[in-house]
């Protein structure tokens, strides 16, 4: 027989682990599997699959009228992006994108100076990127909404 004090930690634990498990099945659905899951493969050995197989690859515009010329290569993805005028921002972003979310890191300059941060995107299910950035050179940050053109 149990003692009493070990009886309820173990009822304990055992809730717990039924309520993760609840939150696991409530949540993953929502995300309309947008998410990297690890998998075995015959041979037993892990492969990665992937959400969707969506590509970023192409021309995108942000509601501030950026423009983005992305490139993606498995996991890998590069965009080069410039203002709406001639003297406005220009740079790259180099990151990794796993079907749902991209997260990066970035160097612009404007004028004769030159910025560099951190950018994440997630991509929503009609497609567009939703994001933010925040340079880690001046503190300042801002968000992204990109469409394809």
């Amino acid at each position: 027989m149990w003692p009493h004090h070990l009886l309820g930690k173990l009822l304990g634990l055992i809730v717990t682990g039924a309520l993760a498990l609840a939150v696991a099945h409530i949540v993953a659905p929502s995300v309309g599997g947008a998410f990297s899951v690890p998998a075995t493969n015959s041979a037993g050995l892990i492969v990665q699959v992937q959400a969707g197989g969506a590509r970023l690859t192409g021309a995108w515009v942000s509601k501030s009228g950026e423009q983005f010329e992305v490139t993606h290569a498995d996991e890998t993805v590069e965009m080069t992006f410039s203002g709406p005028t001639a003297t406005s921002r220009k740079g790259k972003i180099s990151g990794s994108f796993d079907g749902a979310v991209f997260a990066g890191a970035y160097e612009a300059t404007e004028g004769s100076t030159t910025d560099r941060g951190v950018v994440r995107f997630l991509r929503n299910p009609n497609g567009t990127l939703e994001g933010s950035w925040r340079s880690l050179v001046t503190g300042r940050q801002g968000n992204w909404s990109l469409t394809r053109k």
